[in-house]
């Protein structure tokens, strides 16, 4: 199974993020430049955790820092 973009996206509607920012993100371009704050990025990791039934690190958190990002480690995971 192959994840997408529309993937992390899906797991930031669910857990009520602004659908108008999600629909707009940027998948190469910083999370915290785009209107995630420090509530918004622990809640997604979380949720993404949830849905792939996976865990990621500390350290690995660390260097997600774009919707690319995430969609390179969930792939790499899955």
């Amino acid at each position: 199974m192959a994840i997408t973009i529309a993937d992390p996206k899906k797991a930031m509607l669910a857990i009520d993020l602004d659908e108008e920012m999600v629909s707009r993100l940027d998948p190469n371009m910083l999370l915290s430049e785009q209107g995630f704050d420090s509530i918004d990025y622990p809640a997604f990791a979380v949720a993404v955790e949830e849905r792939y039934g996976l865990k990621i690190s500390d350290a690995e958190a660390l260097r997600l820092k774009t919707l690319t990002d995430f969609e390179r480690c969930l792939n790499a995971k899955v």
